[in-house]
């Protein structure tokens, strides 16, 4: 029960973050918005990394390069959803994540053990047929309700 409500607040959590970073870039603006979200997540993981005393020798692991590359690949996820917040209803920009985790998670299942998830790529790809109904859908509404409005 407890990893269900993790998971919950993990989502529940992604939501909530990508609608204040989009209402302090409205403010701030887009750069000076993704700044601040680094900052104040920087300044946090470093209060939690004081306070759990779990001190690692960084000199003993042997880390890729490419392991330091997530922050400026978070930057600019950052920066690439306060630019769509505002264009893409809430639900079709939270299915494109999970579709994109989804589709990341089977690359990184390939690379890592050589298989590859019929059934993560069969789910992939009905949440995405699904996703393309509902845009249809919503299009259609549109231009049925601009219609309506015109007469």
């Amino acid at each position: 029960m407890l990893y269900i409500l993790l998971a919950i607040l993990s989502g529940v959590s992604v939501v909530l973050s990508r609608i204040v970073n989009f209402k302090l870039a409205e403010e701030i603006g887009t750069f000076q918005g993704t700044f601040f979200n680094y900052l104040t997540g920087f300044i946090t993981s470093l209060i939690f990394f004081f306070l759990t005393k779990d001190y690692i020798n960084i000199s003993e692991l042997s880390i890729p390069f490419y392991a330091y590359l997530g922050g400026t690949i978070g930057i600019l996820v950052v920066l690439m959803f306060n630019y769509i917040t505002p264009k893409v209803s809430s639900f079709s920009l939270s299915l494109l994540v999970f579709i994109g985790q989804l589709s990341i998670g089977i690359i990184i299942d390939y690379f890592s053990n050589n298989t590859i998830s019929v059934g993560k790529i069969l789910g992939g790809l009905l949440i995405l047929l699904g996703l393309s109904y509902n845009i249809f859908i919503d299009k259609k509404a549109q231009e049925t309700e601009s219609l309506n409005i015109i007469e």
